[in-house]
Protein backbone atom coordinates (compact mmCIF):
# COMPACT_ATOMS: atom_id res chain seq x y z
CA UNK A 1 0.00 0.00 0.00
CA UNK A 2 2.80 2.64 0.94
CA UNK A 3 4.31 1.77 -2.33
CA UNK A 4 0.90 2.22 -4.44
CA UNK A 5 0.54 5.51 -2.38
CA UNK A 6 4.36 6.60 -3.40
CA UNK A 7 3.78 5.76 -6.96
CA UNK A 8 0.37 7.82 -7.14
CA UNK A 9 2.56 11.27 -4.95
CA UNK A 10 5.47 11.09 -6.47
CA UNK A 11 5.97 7.79 -9.09
CA UNK A 12 7.10 8.66 -12.73
CA UNK A 13 7.06 5.56 -14.98
CA UNK A 14 10.25 4.65 -15.72
CA UNK A 15 10.17 2.88 -19.52
CA UNK A 16 9.27 4.80 -22.54
CA UNK A 17 7.53 4.55 -25.82
CA UNK A 18 9.71 4.28 -28.85
CA UNK A 19 8.97 3.26 -32.47
CA UNK A 20 11.56 0.18 -30.98
CA UNK A 21 8.10 -0.72 -29.10
CA UNK A 22 5.94 -1.13 -31.93
CA UNK A 23 8.39 -3.18 -33.90
CA UNK A 24 9.44 -5.45 -30.86
CA UNK A 25 5.61 -6.12 -30.01
CA UNK A 26 4.20 -6.19 -33.47
CA UNK A 27 6.94 -7.72 -35.60
CA UNK A 28 5.12 -11.35 -37.22
CA UNK A 29 6.47 -14.16 -35.10
CA UNK A 30 6.99 -12.08 -32.33
CA UNK A 31 5.78 -14.01 -28.66
CA UNK A 32 3.12 -11.64 -27.91
CA UNK A 33 2.24 -10.63 -31.53
CA UNK A 34 -1.14 -11.79 -32.07
CA UNK A 35 -2.13 -10.54 -28.69
CA UNK A 36 -0.59 -7.12 -29.76
CA UNK A 37 -2.29 -6.95 -32.61
CA UNK A 38 -5.91 -7.79 -30.86
CA UNK A 39 -5.70 -4.81 -28.77
CA UNK A 40 -4.50 -2.55 -31.71
CA UNK A 41 -7.75 -3.39 -33.52
CA UNK A 42 -10.04 -3.52 -30.99
CA UNK A 43 -9.21 -0.19 -30.69
CA UNK A 44 -9.00 1.03 -33.80
CA UNK A 45 -12.22 -0.52 -34.90
CA UNK A 46 -13.89 1.54 -31.38
CA UNK A 47 -11.73 4.64 -33.07
CA UNK A 48 -13.33 5.04 -36.27
CA UNK A 49 -17.04 3.93 -34.96
CA UNK A 50 -16.73 7.02 -32.77
CA UNK A 51 -16.78 9.01 -36.17
CA UNK A 52 -19.19 6.63 -38.33
CA UNK A 53 -21.82 6.90 -36.20
CA UNK A 54 -21.79 11.08 -35.83
CA UNK A 55 -21.68 10.57 -39.62
CA UNK A 56 -25.18 8.68 -39.79
CA UNK A 57 -26.73 10.96 -37.17
CA UNK A 58 -25.76 14.39 -39.05
CA UNK A 59 -26.85 13.03 -42.30
CA UNK A 60 -30.39 12.01 -40.80
CA UNK A 61 -30.99 14.55 -37.56
CA UNK A 62 -28.78 17.45 -38.70
CA UNK A 63 -27.02 17.41 -35.63
CA UNK A 64 -23.49 15.81 -34.19
CA UNK A 65 -22.94 14.86 -30.40
CA UNK A 66 -19.41 16.37 -30.32
CA UNK A 67 -19.12 20.36 -29.39
CA UNK A 68 -17.12 21.49 -32.18
CA UNK A 69 -14.12 22.30 -30.22
CA UNK A 70 -13.95 18.56 -30.00
CA UNK A 71 -13.84 18.27 -33.94
CA UNK A 72 -11.11 20.66 -34.11
CA UNK A 73 -9.01 19.22 -31.36
CA UNK A 74 -8.99 15.32 -33.26
CA UNK A 75 -8.26 17.38 -36.60
CA UNK A 76 -5.52 18.78 -35.10
CA UNK A 77 -4.77 15.38 -33.30
CA UNK A 78 -4.81 13.58 -36.55
CA UNK A 79 -3.19 15.45 -39.00
CA UNK A 80 -0.36 15.28 -36.10
CA UNK A 81 -0.80 12.43 -36.15
CA UNK A 82 -0.48 11.46 -39.97
CA UNK A 83 3.23 12.89 -40.62
CA UNK A 84 4.25 11.57 -37.12
CA UNK A 85 3.48 8.18 -38.18
CA UNK A 86 5.04 8.68 -41.60
CA UNK A 87 8.35 9.76 -40.42
CA UNK A 88 8.18 6.94 -38.14
CA UNK A 89 7.35 4.68 -41.39
CA UNK A 90 10.27 5.91 -43.35
CA UNK A 91 12.82 6.04 -40.73
CA UNK A 92 12.20 2.40 -39.00
CA UNK A 93 13.01 0.29 -42.47
CA UNK A 94 8.99 1.24 -43.74
CA UNK A 95 7.44 -1.08 -40.92
CA UNK A 96 4.46 -1.73 -41.95
CA UNK A 97 2.06 -0.66 -38.35
CA UNK A 98 3.52 2.72 -38.88
CA UNK A 99 2.35 2.84 -42.85
CA UNK A 100 -1.49 1.44 -41.59
CA UNK A 101 -1.73 4.51 -38.69
CA UNK A 102 -0.42 7.08 -41.17
CA UNK A 103 -3.38 6.19 -43.86
CA UNK A 104 -5.84 5.73 -40.35
CA UNK A 105 -5.24 8.97 -39.40
CA UNK A 106 -5.64 10.35 -42.73
CA UNK A 107 -9.50 8.26 -42.29
CA UNK A 108 -9.62 10.02 -39.29
CA UNK A 109 -8.87 13.55 -40.63
CA UNK A 110 -11.22 12.96 -43.71
CA UNK A 111 -14.14 12.07 -41.53
CA UNK A 112 -13.45 15.00 -38.99
CA UNK A 113 -13.15 17.71 -42.26
CA UNK A 114 -16.86 15.87 -43.09
CA UNK A 115 -17.93 16.85 -39.59
CA UNK A 116 -17.17 20.39 -39.61
CA UNK A 117 -18.05 21.12 -43.21
CA UNK A 118 -21.41 19.43 -42.15
CA UNK A 119 -21.28 21.40 -38.53
CA UNK A 120 -21.11 24.90 -40.86
CA UNK A 121 -24.11 23.85 -43.05
CA UNK A 122 -26.52 22.21 -40.46
CA UNK A 123 -25.42 23.64 -37.07
CA UNK A 124 -25.05 27.47 -37.64
CA UNK A 125 -27.50 28.74 -34.64
CA UNK A 126 -26.04 25.78 -32.80
CA UNK A 127 -22.57 26.95 -33.09
CA UNK A 128 -21.91 30.68 -33.39
CA UNK A 129 -23.71 33.87 -33.32
CA UNK A 130 -26.70 33.80 -36.10
CA UNK A 131 -25.37 36.76 -38.29
CA UNK A 132 -21.82 35.67 -38.64
CA UNK A 133 -20.98 34.19 -42.26
CA UNK A 134 -19.36 31.52 -44.11
CA UNK A 135 -15.93 33.50 -43.99
CA UNK A 136 -16.57 34.15 -40.31
CA UNK A 137 -17.29 30.81 -38.74
CA UNK A 138 -14.61 29.40 -41.13
CA UNK A 139 -12.15 31.71 -39.65
CA UNK A 140 -13.62 30.30 -36.32
CA UNK A 141 -12.63 26.86 -37.06
CA UNK A 142 -9.09 27.23 -38.24
CA UNK A 143 -8.18 29.62 -35.51
CA UNK A 144 -9.15 26.49 -32.74
CA UNK A 145 -7.34 23.98 -35.09
CA UNK A 146 -4.23 25.53 -35.12
CA UNK A 147 -4.39 26.59 -31.46
CA UNK A 148 -4.97 22.82 -30.99
CA UNK A 149 -2.41 21.93 -33.43
CA UNK A 150 0.45 23.84 -31.72
CA UNK A 151 -0.60 23.02 -28.37
CA UNK A 152 -0.31 19.44 -28.79
CA UNK A 153 3.00 19.66 -30.85
CA UNK A 154 4.36 21.33 -28.00
CA UNK A 155 2.60 18.40 -25.59
CA UNK A 156 4.77 15.64 -28.14
CA UNK A 157 7.92 17.31 -27.94
CA UNK A 158 7.62 17.82 -24.11
CA UNK A 159 6.75 14.46 -23.43
CA UNK A 160 9.46 13.29 -25.01
CA UNK A 161 6.76 11.23 -27.63
CA UNK A 162 8.05 10.40 -31.11
CA UNK A 163 5.25 7.82 -31.70
CA UNK A 164 1.99 10.45 -30.42
CA UNK A 165 1.59 7.12 -27.71
CA UNK A 166 1.78 8.81 -24.55
CA UNK A 167 -0.36 11.79 -26.02
CA UNK A 168 -2.59 9.80 -27.72
CA UNK A 169 -4.62 8.25 -24.84
CA UNK A 170 -5.79 11.94 -24.10
CA UNK A 171 -8.20 11.78 -27.59
CA UNK A 172 -9.61 8.58 -25.61
CA UNK A 173 -10.15 10.53 -22.38
CA UNK A 174 -12.16 13.15 -24.24
CA UNK A 175 -14.27 11.22 -25.75
CA UNK A 176 -15.49 8.82 -23.23
CA UNK A 177 -15.80 12.16 -20.93
CA UNK A 178 -17.10 15.13 -23.13
CA UNK A 179 -20.20 13.61 -25.59
CA UNK A 180 -22.44 12.62 -22.23
CA UNK A 181 -21.61 16.40 -20.83
CA UNK A 182 -22.63 18.12 -23.96
CA UNK A 183 -25.58 15.93 -23.89
CA UNK A 184 -26.28 16.86 -20.59
CA UNK A 185 -25.98 20.56 -21.46
CA UNK A 186 -28.66 19.91 -24.23
CA UNK A 187 -30.82 18.20 -22.94
CA UNK A 188 -32.32 15.94 -25.95
CA UNK A 189 -31.68 13.10 -27.87
CA UNK A 190 -31.52 14.04 -31.25
CA UNK A 191 -27.91 13.95 -32.69
CA UNK A 192 -26.97 11.53 -30.35
CA UNK A 193 -28.04 7.69 -30.02
CA UNK A 194 -28.03 4.91 -27.81
CA UNK A 195 -25.48 2.57 -29.77
CA UNK A 196 -22.94 5.37 -29.61
CA UNK A 197 -23.10 6.04 -25.96
CA UNK A 198 -22.59 1.22 -25.67
CA UNK A 199 -19.11 2.14 -28.22
CA UNK A 200 -18.32 5.26 -26.02
CA UNK A 201 -18.20 2.24 -22.40
CA UNK A 202 -16.11 -0.47 -24.79
CA UNK A 203 -13.58 2.26 -25.76
CA UNK A 204 -13.35 2.99 -22.19
CA UNK A 205 -12.86 -0.78 -21.13
CA UNK A 206 -10.48 -1.15 -24.56
CA UNK A 207 -8.47 1.34 -23.73
CA UNK A 208 -8.30 1.19 -20.27
CA UNK A 209 -8.48 -2.57 -19.04
CA UNK A 210 -5.22 -3.64 -17.22
CA UNK A 211 -5.28 -6.76 -19.07
CA UNK A 212 -5.11 -6.13 -23.04
CA UNK A 213 -5.47 -2.79 -24.03
CA UNK A 214 -3.30 -1.07 -26.72
CA UNK A 215 -1.10 0.95 -25.26
CA UNK A 216 -0.06 -1.11 -22.31
CA UNK A 217 0.48 -4.19 -24.64
CA UNK A 218 2.76 -2.00 -27.25
CA UNK A 219 4.85 0.28 -24.13
CA UNK A 220 4.45 -2.56 -20.76
CA UNK A 221 7.24 -0.54 -19.61
CA UNK A 222 5.46 2.94 -19.52
CA UNK A 223 1.59 1.68 -19.20
CA UNK A 224 1.26 -1.24 -17.18
CA UNK A 225 -0.45 -0.44 -13.43
CA UNK A 226 2.38 -0.95 -11.55
CA UNK A 227 4.27 1.44 -13.53
CA UNK A 228 1.71 3.73 -14.05
CA UNK A 229 -1.44 3.62 -11.96
CA UNK A 230 -2.82 7.50 -12.90
CA UNK A 231 -3.59 5.54 -16.38
CA UNK A 232 -6.06 3.04 -14.98
CA UNK A 233 -7.55 5.62 -12.56
CA UNK A 234 -7.94 7.85 -15.30
CA UNK A 235 -9.49 5.07 -16.86
CA UNK A 236 -11.95 4.43 -14.16
CA UNK A 237 -12.85 7.87 -14.41
CA UNK A 238 -13.90 7.55 -18.11
CA UNK A 239 -15.54 4.42 -17.69
CA UNK A 240 -17.72 6.09 -15.17
CA UNK A 241 -18.92 9.24 -17.21
CA UNK A 242 -19.17 6.96 -20.00
CA UNK A 243 -21.54 4.84 -17.75
CA UNK A 244 -23.25 8.02 -16.90
CA UNK A 245 -24.03 9.25 -20.19
CA UNK A 246 -25.40 6.33 -21.53
CA UNK A 247 -27.59 6.28 -18.24
CA UNK A 248 -28.42 10.11 -19.00
CA UNK A 249 -29.35 9.29 -22.57
CA UNK A 250 -31.84 6.85 -21.49
CA UNK A 251 -33.91 8.80 -18.95
CA UNK A 252 -34.42 11.82 -22.01
CA UNK A 253 -37.61 11.81 -24.07
CA UNK A 254 -37.54 10.11 -27.62
CA UNK A 255 -36.45 11.46 -30.57
CA UNK A 256 -39.48 12.48 -32.69
CA UNK A 257 -41.14 10.24 -35.36
CA UNK A 258 -40.04 12.13 -37.47
CA UNK A 259 -36.96 15.29 -37.47
CA UNK A 260 -38.19 18.18 -38.53
CA UNK A 261 -34.95 19.43 -39.22
CA UNK A 262 -34.62 16.58 -42.27
CA UNK A 263 -38.50 15.66 -42.71
CA UNK A 264 -36.95 12.13 -42.04
CA UNK A 265 -37.36 9.22 -39.56
CA UNK A 266 -34.56 9.35 -36.98
CA UNK A 267 -32.05 6.11 -37.93
CA UNK A 268 -30.49 5.46 -34.89
CA UNK A 269 -32.56 5.65 -31.95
Amino acid sequence: MGYFIAMLVAGYPTGDCLPENFIQHLTPGAPDFAFTLTAVILAVVFGLLVYIIPIILTETEHIQPYPLWLHCFYWAADFMGIWVFLHAFLTNDHFYMFGLLAVGEAIWVAMETYCLQRAMTYERDLNWNPDWGFRKRLTNIILLIVAFFVALNLLRVELHDPTMWKFWIFTQVLITIVPGLELEKRGYRLGNARILNIVFICVALVSFNPWCNMWMAIAPDYFSLDVNPWYYIMGVVCLLFSIRGALMYEKLPAKPATVQATGKKPLLK
